[in-house]
């Protein structure tokens, strides 16, 4: 098991980090920084901010982690962390563009899931025309929508984190992530056709 899913791991790195280890915080940062900036930039679509933005996240870490109770999944408080940094962005900036990597099986035409491999995300986006139709409907998508999606399609997270990444309901988040994937598809219409 890996340093990232290893729970125990976590928690022992987060009470050293409360005790003000150094070392134990670096280790944090190191276990989640490709998720973050993945995160970050899966949002925003914008490699120009993405570093500021992910570098803003772990200094907030740092500052608050005194005030994490493990009442949540580390990452989930995390992620929350940087979610809410991308709509503060989004709000000044007010940038409405946002990217997904689609994959679907070329044999046989089925949808696979949207993934995240914690690699570089640029190295996902090409010019194919697939590509273009998933990311100018995923522009379209109101920003709840977006970012709902992008956690659950992306991120893997549970219906559970995603409420305690984002303090909604798990009931919002269902309903809210049925929107998304429905305004998906009504934005996509007769061009879902050319993604099978």
């Amino acid at each position: 098991m890996s340093d990232y899913s290893d729970n125990d791991t976590i928690v022992a790195l987060i009470k050293a980090g409360k005790r003000g280890d150094h070392g134990a915080l670096t280790r944090l940062i190191d276990m989640h920084a490709s998720s973050v900036h993945n995160l970050i930039f899966s949002i925003l679509h914008d490699n120009s901010v993405v570093e500021d933005l992910a570098q803003e996240t772990f200094i907030r870490m740092f500052m608050s982690l005194h005030h994490y109770q493990f009442r949540a999944p580390f990452r989930s408080w995390l992620f929350r962390i940087a979610v809410n940094l991308c709509r503060d962005h989004l709000r000044k900036k007010k940038v409405r563009k946002i990217i997904t990597r689609f994959q679907v099986d070329e044999n046989s035409g089925e949808e696979q899931s949207f993934i995240d491999q914690d690699q570089d995300p640029t190295a996902f986006v090409q010019n194919s025309e697939r590509m273009r139709l998933i990311s100018n409907a995923l522009e379209k998508l109101p920003e709840s929508s977006r970012i709902v999606f992008v956690l659950r399609e992306m991120k893997n997270l549970s219906y559970e984190e995603i409420a305690k990444t984002l303090s909604w309901k798990i009931g919002t988040v269902k309903s809210r992530l049925f929107r998304a994937r429905r305004e998906l598809a009504d934005l996509l219409g007769p061009d879902l056709e050319e993604l099978r």
